[in-house]
């Protein structure tokens, strides 16, 4: 019974450590939760999104990463010097259909110095080649903020009076 209970512990830590690997470019020191890609069709995935601590930091950022290409890589919120404000949460995305386009919102929870904590959303258009930020998410980003719930069906409708300008240049660091 103990070396099972060995195995499984190293085993478990072997796993996380390959968590770890697999961000950008090995720029994880822990990872502290990972929401997998979500198949949409058959050829469009969510991307996966990680809560985890960089190597260099001591409080939590946030990022998505494609999952064909994990050098594609759009932090959603990472500290500043001072370690503060952290992305403290990040959760399962809504999955919103406009047409023939497919988008992804994922909510995020922000914790100022002060230990306050503010709901975030970043929205990307997700296609068969990936995953792209709107031009636009800081408008969108507000109008969520001012929601009181956020379901496809209001995504949709920010997303229709706002629009999504996908920036293929800004998801990568």
């Amino acid at each position: 019974m103990k070396f099972f209970v060995l195995f499984l512990l190293c085993f478990a830590s072997n796993f996380a450590i390959s968590d770890s690997l697999k961000i950008g470019e090995n720029i994880a020191g822990e990872v502290i939760h990972k929401i997998d890609a979500e198949k949409i069709t058959n050829d469009i995935y969510t991307p996966n999104a990680y809560h985890f601590i960089k190597k260099d930091q001591s409080t939590p950022t946030c990022s998505l990463v494609d999952r064909k290409n994990q050098s594609n890589l759009l932090e959603i919120m990472s500290p500043e010097e001072m370690e503060y404000p952290n992305c403290n949460k990040i959760w399962r995305p809504i999955i919103t259909k406009i047409g023939s386009d497919y988008y992804a919102t994922y909510r995020y929870d922000v914790e100022d110095p002060k230990k306050v904590f503010t709901s975030s959303y970043q929205l990307v258009k997700i296609a068969k080649d990936g995953f792209y930020k709107c031009k636009q998410n800081d408008s969108i980003n507000e109008l969520l903020q001012q929601k009181k719930t956020n379901t496809s069906a209001a995504i949709r409708d920010v997303i229709k009076i706002i629009g999504c300008t996908p920036l293929a240049d800004d998801r990568s660091v």
